[in-house]
């Protein structure tokens, strides 16, 4: 159990995440450990089904921001919240023409 706790911990994950009502269709990149991705991905599949007002969308990616199709989901306002407004604010990413994509509040 202690070793694969540790791999958890040492495990990275590059997500694409976008806001729509914020920054449109561009995303900013975000790099998340093995233990915050888990969670993410529990928490994105608890919303499945539900009629909840999605506010975020994420999906697996590369640092080239190249989705891949293994992993994606949605987040309500709540829940970006609680598991990545922090590391998306932490990001300053460009979008068209060179301009700083907004951070959430």
């Amino acid at each position: 159990m202690k070793n694969s706790m540790k791999t958890l911990e040492n495990n990275i994950q590059v997500i694409s995440v976008v806001i729509p009502s914020l920054n449109g269709s561009y995303a900013k990149l975000l790099v998340l450990n093995g233990f915050e991705y888990a969670k993410l991905k529990e928490v994105s599949k608890s919303n499945v089904g539900k009629n909840e007002k999605i506010f975020s969308l994420y999906m697996e990616s590369n640092l080239n921001h190249d989705l891949l199709q293994s992993g994606m989901g949605t987040l309500t306002k709540k829940q970006f919240d609680e598991l990545l407004k922090e590391n998306y604010n932490s990001k300053m990413q460009q979008g068209r023409g060179g301009k700083l994509l907004r951070d959430a509040v």
